[in-house]
């Protein structure tokens, strides 16, 4: 099987570009995953495409468009990824021979737009390991966040006894499920036992991305977070577009906010719907063994 490897300040993942729609066996994600037994991911966009490129110019400017099916690493199946959506989408962009293009990829949460564009190689600045061949610039289009009072309410009573330190929390969907939890004091944010808190709240609220995050100012936030069925990780698009919606609608950043994460910093507008802009590295071309039973959901 033929992936491509892409990443996001390092949150990678392993794209399938292929004619069939069937379900990945969760036995062979959690193998591919593996960062010593396997090639290594953070997850897998396994997309439904036609097999087609464009050619010609008027066929040039046409919108690409794939179905997919999001496999986090854990071999459990998501809703929905800001980062991940931005490495399908260069994944469609390159095969497709372009430098720029509109990207409608179909979610089980709706349908997403993204645009990639800047399309160059890479070099050491822009990876920060020298490593990557040809970055380009995303803006992921993840349409309207949306809070739940009661999901707040209980993930509130969970943190005041896990971490104390949490001043204000907020359960967000972008698509899928996000906990927001803010600490006032930036040596707070450090200090907070980010793997320990986030696989707890797995347990005791459930499986939902956790985000722990700070204001530096109106403009600028730092955060760090634990991803469900991957754990911590250097980067989440969608966690950086709940947070910033969030603390948009407390009243504590602008409309267009940085959020600084241990991989990279994101840009995320919440001024029309939720808008997040990053950049994306390809990595490689990987030849995979094939699931042995793509279609029927395998075993767990």
């Amino acid at each position: 099987m033929h992936l491509t490897k892409h990443h996001v300040f390092g949150n990678d993942f392993l794209v399938r570009l292929g004619p069939d729609e069937g379900r990945c066996p969760p036995g062979w994600v959690r193998g591919t995953c593996d960062r010593t037994r396997g090639i290594g991911a953070d997850g897998v966009m396994w997309a439904q495409t036609s097999g087609e490129t464009s050619s010609g110019s008027a066929a040039r400017h046409e919108p690409l468009r794939a179905g997919m099916r999001l496999y986090n690493a854990d071999g459990g199946e998501a809703e929905v990824s800001g980062n991940g959506l931005a490495c399908l989408a260069q994944a469609l962009t390159l095969r497709a021979g372009r430098d720029e293009a509109e990207v409608l990829i179909t979610t089980v949460a709706g349908e997403r737009r993204v645009g990639i564009g800047e399309t160059r190689f890479a070099d050491a600045d822009d990876t920060g390991t020298g490593f990557g061949r040809i970055r380009s610039h995303a803006g992921i289009d993840l349409g309207q966040a949306g809070e739940d009072a009661d999901r707040t309410r209980r993930a509130g009573d969970i943190l005041s006894d896990l971490a104390p330190a949490v001043s204000r929390i907020g359960w967000v969907s972008v698509g899928n499920p996000h906990v927001v939890a803010l600490l006032d004091d930036p040596e707070g944010l450090e200090a907070l036992a980010l793997e320990a808190v986030g696989a707890e709240v797995q347990t005791r609220l459930e499986p939902v991305n956790f985000e722990a995050v700070t204001v530096v100012n109106r403009s600028h936030v730092r955060m760090r977070v634990f991803e469900r069925g991957v754990g911590v990780t250097s980067a989440c698009g969608s966690g950086a577009a709940a947070v910033a919606w969030r603390l948009h609608g407390w009243g504590m950043v602008d409309e267009t906010i940085e959020v600084e994460m241990p991989g990279g910093v994101a840009e995320v507008s919440v001024a029309s719907g939720v808008e997040l802009r990053v950049p994306v590295i390809y990595v490689a071309d990987v030849e995979a063994p094939e699931p042995a039973t793509p279609d029927s959901g395998g075993t767990s």
